[in-house]
């Protein structure tokens, strides 16, 4: 694991919250506004729609996803990855136990951790250390597991994963390999809060012509990814809204990117992503027609896949 940036270390001494400031509308986003938030909660406790919300999060999907490439080596044929994000898993009492649940008896070769694993951002409290150890270490007893950090985890959350036995890629690469042929795995840090991200450093160990696979919390850099020549990128963040509305969808996504980057899958100049809608919940640990999810990736080699 690199040593903490400069960029990371200072914003994690300030000490507060600050504010994002992206986009058109500058700071006018729902997360630099916790006011709104106890006021949601208070809403939805008077109108009882909260144990329903919060029951929700609990029902974990497990999404089965599909991905074609032409630069695919024959030995990556078929090979799944296990993604998880978006757990904020000290606000969510019996997730942890849900998520091994789930995974238990699913079968994948890599598992990868998308960042988030606490529910607040200035203070990460003993639950969120000690269940996600619980589960950092499950999950490595199972295989290999890699992990990026997100906009609610400070450096030390990273620190707890790689005693665990995680492989946290803070910008930083890390290879897969079968019979000589390779897949490299860059994650870099978030780009969305510390904005500490560094492609060039994520980069650096990788063999010029290799098959790249992206891990940034946030889809908020996908055109840079693309621009750099990686294949897949795997994100979160967005929650997929976490609060949806019928025939409208997600009411709030946190992340300055088109619609359809928002929740599964989708494409930009030749590059694939996914991004999850998250394990967990933030801000209101509710979930409303936005299921959370387990993701399971397959990796196809796209001659070998039916029309």
């Amino acid at each position: 694991m690199r040593s903490i940036s400069e960029r990371r270390q200072l914003v994690e001494a300030e000490g507060h919250i600050h504010a994002v400031k992206r986009g058109r509308r500058g700071r006018l986003h729902f997360e630099n506004m916790p006011w709104l938030h106890k006021i949601l909660r208070l809403g939805l406790r008077v109108s009882a729609l909260f144990p329903r919300g919060a029951a929700n999060v609990l029902d974990l999907r497990v999404e089965e996803v599909e991905f074609a490439f032409d630069g695919l080596a024959a030995v990556f044929d078929g090979m799944r990855i296990l993604f998880l994000s978006d757990m904020h898993i000290d606000e969510i009492d019996g997730l942890a136990e849900r998520i091994i649940e789930t995974v238990e008896p699913l079968s994948y070769d890599l598992c990868i951790l998308g960042g988030d694993y606490t529910f607040h951002r200035t203070n990460e409290s003993d639950a969120a250390y000690s269940r996600m150890e619980m589960l950092g270490r499950w999950l490595r007893r199972r295989g290999r597991v890699l992990g990026v950090l997100g906009n609610h985890d400070r450096y030390r959350m990273g620190e707890v994963l790689a005693e665990c036995g995680v492989e946290m890629l803070v910008n930083d690469s890390a290879c897969v390999e079968r019979a000589g042929e390779k897949i490299y795995v860059a994650g870099i840090d978030d780009c969305h809060y510390y904005g500490a991200h560094d492609f060039e450093a994520a980069g650096a160990g990788i063999e010029d012509g290799g098959f790249k696979i992206m891990v940034s919390h946030s889809p908020e850099v996908y055109r840079e990814a693309a621009g750099r020549g990686y294949s897949l990128e795997l994100c979160g963040h967005t929650h997929g809204g976490q609060v949806c509305l019928p025939g409208v969808g997600a009411v709030v996504t946190n992340a300055t990117v088109p619609r359809e980057l928002v929740s599964g899958k989708w494409k930009y100049n030749g590059m694939q992503g996914y991004t999850s809608r998250g394990t967990g919940a933030s801000g209101v640990a509710v979930r409303y027609f936005c299921p959370a999810e387990v993701s399971l990736i397959t990796l196809n080699r796209r001659s070998s896949t039916k029309s």
